[in-house]
């Protein structure tokens, strides 16, 4: 069964496989956040962090189109790689997908998805987390007449 490719910024939450959350913490000294693991604040250097679990919600804050991906990329391309700023404060650096390249606006609302990925070398797939607008059909989705 897949398993999430870092199990230290992505929890999944279901059976399926098909739900997550982003993992963090919270700074009990200065109220800091900070996405991924961690060992101490990044801004007060205090060691009294608690984990927490992201929304899956935030805002486009910048974007760059990827034309030609490192060695090794599983996707498409080109592909949108997307800075999105989490609902909580931090910022998360992941493939922006189900979103045409003019569609693109800074400051659009946009949620957590998660995606099955085959290894480079067919090893196991993983699960990974990347972006899509909010609230939005993707423009793949097959439309009933």
């Amino acid at each position: 069964m897949p398993e999430s490719v870092d199990t230290r910024r992505l929890k999944l939450t279901n059976e399926e496989r098909t739900e997550g959350v982003l993992l963090g913490f919270r700074c009990l000294e200065c109220d800091t956040v900070i996405f991924g693991p961690g060992t101490f604040c990044q801004r007060c250097t205090s060691a009294k962090l608690e984990p927490i679990e992201f929304s899956q919600t935030g805002i486009l804050y910048s974007y760059t189109v990827v034309r030609i991906p490192s060695a090794g990329w599983p996707g498409p391309v080109p592909y949108i790689l997307a800075q999105v700023e989490l609902s909580e404060g931090p910022q998360v650096l992941a493939e922006l997908v189900d979103c045409l390249e003019d569609a693109l606006e800074i400051g659009m609302p946009v949620e957590l998805t998660l995606q099955l990925v085959q290894g480079e070398d067919s090893s196991a797939a993983k699960v990974v987390y990347k972006w899509r607008p909010a609230n939005q059909p993707s423009p793949t989705a097959e439309v009933d007449p």
